[in-house]
């Protein structure tokens, strides 16, 4: 499935591009933005109102993660089953959790309450992926986390570098956190201790799923 693989890379290419020019023209609209939203400095500027008025960096983020969702959604729905690395390859798999991940931002007009449904109904194809070795521990970590914080929920995996802060070499959460129960549901993903993550961590490792290093074992066959 050489197509499909290109055409899900390309997307989180064109994602990547929009969200740089994005950020790199917000100094330009800080003086013109009147919204009072509570989403940090320059992510506030994609809750711009109207959103036909918005700037041409804006409107274009919005455009790209709505496209790419819809066209996940439409690859799911035809396959049955999680864009896995058999399928798309990995660097497809890649591209396919990134556009998953964006579209349940926390910015209110892209993670909206159906594309926070539409998360949650994948959660049970990545299990199956990942158990599979068709995709990566941290994909299906980083969306369920990813879920619990939108929801004001403990994170399953403490995977978010939100979840925590690193003190002293160990992990000071915000909410409440059972550390034995989190590195039960890592180990039965495949996923490193949480103490290997604090220790990458303070060195300044790459753990996201889509680059950097690959810490965990890609499953069966792979």
């Amino acid at each position: 499935m050489v197509d499909l693989r290109a055409e899900l890379v390309g997307r989180m290419v064109a994602d990547g591009e929009a969200v740089v020019a994005f950020v790199g023209s917000a100094e330009e609209y800080r003086g013109a933005f009147t919204g009072s939203t509570g989403v940090p400095w320059p992510y506030c500027l994609l809750e711009w109102v109207p959103e036909e008025t918005a700037p041409a960096s804006v409107r274009r983020v919005l455009e790209v993660v709505r496209e790419n969702t819809a066209r996940l959604r439409q690859l799911i729905a035809q396959y049955g089953v999680w864009p896995g690395r058999s399928l798309v390859g990995e660097d497809g798999a890649d591209a396919a959790w990134l556009i998953l991940q964006h579209c349940g931002s926390g910015v209110p007009t892209i993670g909206t309450p159906e594309n926070l449904a539409f998360q949650r109904s994948c959660l049970p194809l990545l299990e199956h992926a990942v158990r599979a070795g068709e995709a990566h521990p941290r994909h299906l970590a980083h969306i369920a986390d990813n879920l619990h914080e939108r929801f004001g929920e403990p994170p399953e995996y403490a995977v978010l570098a939100s979840a925590y802060s690193v003190v002293d070499g160990r992990p000071v959460f915000t909410g409440a956190a059972d550390l034995p129960e989190i590195d039960r549901r890592r180990t039965a993903i495949g996923l490193a201790p949480l103490s290997e993550d604090v220790r990458r961590r303070m060195l300044g490792a790459e753990l996201w799923p889509g680059g950097g290093e690959r810490v965990e074992p890609r499953g069966p066959g792979n």
